[in-house]
């Protein structure tokens, strides 16, 4: 099977087990910024507190975050751990993207200025593109390279923007369907795909030779 047909097998197999509409809610653009930075080393519910104080303090925003000292911010976002670092990235973000003109980028250039703002990397620029500023670009995270590399379409030392460009050059062009495609393997990566895989629960162990090979070694030591 080739890599579009499998690729779009795994996304109908997945959609079939879940439904994760409405997967990130977010009341704005600003917001979904903010989040991508603090959900860096961290669960989403600690991400949660964190913007719950900042709404509380009024400064949910990118031109709240630009007049907020270093310092205090820290304070406000210390839920998310790392919270001194984060700090400092938040704010040299909002300074670049609080006033930005998206109608002077291109995708690429666009990419291109995101990832160098400091603490952008690859996975976080697009997500700002995607579940931000609703702009088609994948987005791969260590769920997705876990998935994958089981499965085999990956090797787990492949690039990111290598196994980035897989996706966006085997499936549909669609800002939703990113968007759908990257929160349902999130979902089968918590649900199934675990660091200790639950093979039998995964949707898609008929397609992955690392499940049948776990579930035949499971089952011979039990």
């Amino acid at each position: 099977m080739g890599n579009r047909l499998i690729i779009n097998k795994i996304y109908e197999l997945l959609a079939k087990q879940y439904n994760n509409d409405n997967w990130w809610k977010a009341d704005s653009v600003d917001e979904v910024i903010i989040g991508a930075i603090l959900t860096q080393n961290t669960n989403w519910k600690n991400v949660e507190k964190a913007i719950a104080v900042l709404k509380e303090k009024g400064l949910c925003s990118l031109a709240g975050i630009t007049k907020t000292k270093e310092e205090d911010l820290a304070e406000y976002i210390k839920a998310s751990g790392f919270f001194k670092v984060k700090a400092k990235r938040l704010k040299a973000v909002a300074d670049s993207l609080y006033m930005i003109n998206l109608d002077k980028y291109d995708n690429e250039e666009l990419r291109a200025f995101l990832l160098s703002i400091h603490g952008i990397g690859n996975e976080t620029a697009d997500t700002i593109m995607l579940y931000g500023y609703n702009l088609p670009s994948f987005v791969i995270d260590a769920y997705t390279m876990r998935i994958y590399s089981r499965i085999g379409i990956i090797n787990k030392k492949d690039k990111y923007n290598q196994v980035r460009q897989l996706f966006m050059d085997n499936i549909s062009k669609d800002i939703e369907l990113y968007k759908k495609y990257h929160a349902l393997i999130v979902t089968n990566a918590k649900e199934a795909c675990k660091v200790k895989p639950l093979c039998t629960k995964c949707p898609l162990k008929a397609l992955c030779k690392f499940g049948s090979d776990y579930e035949n070694i499971d089952s011979k030591s039990k």
